[in-house]
C-alpha cells in the first residue's frame, strides 16, 4: 500500500504536466494569421487601382497580375486549341511598405487605328483566331520570390505570426507560394481614341525595322588622296602583288 505522501507528490507532478501542456497549447493558439489582403477599384476607364494590406516585412516583393480567361470563339479556333487559355492584361511588381502595398494596372492597349483593346484582342487578329472572353477579370497578388516562402514563414513565426492556410498554394512544379485573388466583372473595351504615334522602335516586337541597313558613321580621321607619287624611291618587292 502506497503512502499518502507518495500519492500527493504524484498528483502534483501530473497537475504540473497538465499546466505545461495547456501553456503550450495556448501558445500555439495565440499564433495569429498574417494579414495579406487585396482590393480592386477603378475610377479611370481601363486603369484599376489594386492594393491591400500585409503585415509582412518591409521590402517584401509582391507580383500583381490581371488576367482574363478565354475560350475558343468558333469551331476553327477550337481545332487549333480546344483548351481554355488566358491572357495577362497587365503586370506589376511592388513592395510592402509600412504594412501596405499598392499598384495601378492599365488593362487597355491602343491599336494603330485608335481602337481600345486588351492584349488578347490584338493577338487574335494577328493569329487569325477568335476567343470568347470570360466576363470577369482575375486579379492576383503573389509573394515573390516563391522559393523564399519558407524563410518568410520563419520570419513570421518569430513574430508569432503565420500565413493563412487558404493563401498557401502549390504549383505544378511542387513549389509553394502565397497568393490572394479578387474577381471583378469587367467588359472588354470597344471604343476608340486618337491613334498613337508610330515609333519604329516598337515594331517587330521591339526590334524595329531590322530590314533597313543602318548607315555607317563617318570616319573621324581625314584621309588624303594625293594625285602624285610622294617619293622617287624604287618600289619594294613587298609592294607588288605576289
Amino acid at each position: 500500500m502506497r503512502k499518502p505522501g507518495f500519492l500527493l507528490l504524484r498528483s502534483i507532478f501530473v497537475f504540473t504536466l497538465l499546466l505545461s501542456s495547456c501553456d503550450r497549447l495556448r501558445f500555439v493558439q495565440q499564433q495569429a494569421e498574417a494579414r495579406f489582403t487585396i482590393r480592386v477599384s477603378g475610377s479611370t476607364p481601363g486603369i484599376y487601382a489594386v492594393d491591400g494590406t500585409a503585415n509582412l516585412p518591409d521590402g517584401t516583393k509582391i507580383n500583381v497580375i490581371a488576367l482574363r480567361y478565354l475560350k475558343p470563339g468558333n469551331a476553327a479556333s477550337a481545332k487549333l486549341n480546344p483548351n481554355p487559355t488566358y491572357s495577362i492584361l497587365a503586370y506589376q511588381s511592388v513592395e510592402v511598405k509600412q504594412g501596405e502595398w499598392q499598384s495601378d494596372l492599365n488593362l487597355w492597349r491602343i491599336a494603330r487605328d485608335g481602337r481600345l483593346q486588351e492584349n488578347w484582342q490584338q493577338e487574335q487578329e494577328r493569329l487569325g483566331i477568335t476567343f470568347a472572353p470570360d466576363e470577369q477579370v482575375l486579379f492576383l497578388a503573389t509573394l515573390d520570390p516563391i522559393e523564399n516562402l519558407s524563410q518568410l514563414e520563419q520570419d513570421l513565426k518569430a513574430q508569432n505570426l503565420q500565413l493563412a492556410k487558404g493563401a498557401i498554394r502549390t504549383g505544378r512544379d511542387g513549389l509553394r507560394f502565397a497568393q490572394v485573388d479578387y474577381l471583378m466583372a469587367i467588359v472588354p473595351p470597344t471604343g476608340r481614341t486618337a491613334p498613337p504615334p508610330i515609333d519604329p522602335n516598337t515594331e517587330n516586337g521591339g526590334w524595329g525595322r531590322r530590314y533597313l541597313i543602318p548607315q555607317e558613321p563617318q570616319n573621324p580621321t581625314p584621309i588624303e588622296n594625293p594625285t602624285e607619287r610622294q617619293t622617287n624611291a624604287p618600289s619594294r618587292p613587298e609592294e607588288f602583288l605576289q
